[in-house]
């Protein structure tokens, strides 16, 4: 807008595209760049570099509100005897599926008989809403960690994050070590490769949040103690039963553009990340727009990675449908979900992607890339959508990297013309889960699990403990 309110000209509409056309394809070449570096680099200090990529002010959001205990929660029934202790090594306690599934083991662990704790090397929203909760939540280096679970004595540990030196550091406890892998893990350099398969090889048992997790840490690591325990979700908490006329209103006023019931309003969960590909899914989506007008797209999630951002960002900025596409950061997801009428998640890899259930589960149809546990959740009575070939062939890093360096990447058609066919289907009613993913179901899988391991290892290679708090 000039500054008498009215819309630019033509001309200076179709000036603006080229220079964001221009600006993408800088981003392409700094994405080449930055994926030919080793992993420690990549995600260290050239992740802190790229964030003078991040737009002033930050992307609009949807604040959370605080976090709120259900029924049962708030007003606990007495725990039973916590006869094992438990310490869950989490890595960053921001936000994200990881750090969801670690606030729900933290959370329900104690009523299967687990005395819990959770240490994190970098504290966040997660951190914050587990301590509101009375949880126990301690910061430690990976440095520091051996000396922490010294002095907490734990029976068991279950690690949350495959890196090289929390994983170490547990190796050189005491305790039993369970490690819960979460995703393909492919930028992962060798020596952690070979403490993770030490880990492995220590115990009776690890878990993968999905059978294509599971496939993939076996086969790298040469072990068969693998267990699946699907991610679950517990359910709408209080206050989120927003009704769909308001959630997108709210969404209006953040974007600063009316979204109305007209729209066929296409909503994503995720963290800008390179695996999550926004801008995979922003390019496809702006292709099936060109066929489907009444489509729009709200992405929304933490900023991690702001080359991520940008690259998004110029899409939109580069397409003349580009003001059907919303960006932000990371927001109430129940808002977002409620206002939606289609979940799309178009990820290189992925575990077992939380934010899909919580669709589902809000009776979105999803458009999925094949990750994770996609094809289970889709193939799920009561779930209605898709599963569209990923873009890259596997899961190596050079085949997302040549993915990510194209301009289209391979799968855009495929998906688009997922998108734009989702009109055919119609919300279901809120509220219905699939049994498997249940949070009971994931807490009952997870405590069997921490159990086989700390009873096979009973044979007098643990050491007693006392209990926390000692």
């Amino acid at each position: 807008m000039d500054g008498h309110g009215e819309p630019p000209a033509p001309r200076a509409r179709a000036a603006s595209r080229r220079l964001a056309t221009i600006g993408y394809g800088a981003a392409l070449g700094v994405t080449a760049i930055t994926d030919l570096l080793p992993a420690e680099v990549r995600f260290g200090h050239v992740q802190r570099l790229l964030d003078a990529l991040a737009i002033r002010g930050g992307l609009p959001s949807i604040p959370r509100p605080p976090l709120q205990l259900d029924g049962d929660e708030a007003i606990p029934a007495p725990p039973p005897e916590q006869d094992l202790r438990c310490l869950l090594v989490a890595g960053s306690l921001d936000g994200g599926g990881v750090e969801s599934v670690v606030s729900t083991l933290a959370r329900h662990l104690p009523a299967q008989g687990i005395a819990t704790e959770v240490v994190c090397t970098r504290e966040g929203r997660t951190a914050s809403e587990l301590r509101a909760a009375g949880i126990p939540v301690m910061m430690a280096s990976a440095a520091e960690l051996p000396a922490l679970i010294d002095r907490r004595k734990p029976d068991v540990i279950q690690l949350h994050r495959p890196e090289r030196e929390l994983a170490r550091a547990a190796l050189s406890s005491h305790a039993v070590v369970v490690p819960v892998f979460h995703a393909m893990e492919s930028y992962l350099d060798a020596p952690t490769w070979a403490t993770l398969t030490a880990v492995a090889q220590r115990t009776s048992v690890c878990v993968a949040v999905s059978q294509g997790v599971k496939t993939f840490f076996e086969h790298r690591l040469g072990v068969h103690s693998i267990r699946v325990v699907l991610n679950g979700v517990h359910g709408l908490p209080p206050g989120a039963a927003w009704e769909r006329g308001a959630a997108r209103r709210t969404i209006s006023r953040a974007v600063g553009a009316e979204i109305t019931d007209d729209d066929l309003l296409v909503v994503a969960l995720q963290r800008f990340s390179p695996q999550k590909n926004a801008a995979g899914l922003v390019d496809a989506f702006l292709a099936a727009v060109g066929s489907e007008p009444r489509l729009r797209l709200v992405l929304a999630g933490a900023t991690d990675n702001w080359l991520e951002v940008r690259r998004a960002h110029l899409l939109r900025q580069a397409s003349p449908l580009g003001d059907r596409v919303h960006l932000l950061g990371d927001s109430d997801p129940w808002v977002v979900l409620q206002a939606g009428d289609v979940y799309a998640l178009d990820s290189f890899a992925e575990g077992g992607p939380l934010s899909a259930v919580e669709a589902a589960m809000c009776g979105l149809p999803v458009v999925l890339s094949e990750v994770g546990f996609a094809r289970h959740l889709v193939s799920s009575e009561g779930v209605d959508g898709v599963v569209v070939n990923r873009a890259n062939a596997d899961y190596s890093q050079a085949a997302m990297a040549a993915q990510r360096r194209r301009r289209h990447q391979s799968n855009r058609a495929e998906f688009a013309a997922a998108l734009a066919a989702a009109s055919q289907y119609r919300r279901r009613p809120t509220g219905s889960l699939p049994p498997d993913f249940t949070e009971a179901a994931m807490v009952r899988g997870h405590a069997s699990a921490l159990r086989s391991a700390a009873e096979a290892a009973r044979s007098g290679a643990v050491t007693p403990r006392e209990s926390f708090g000692a």
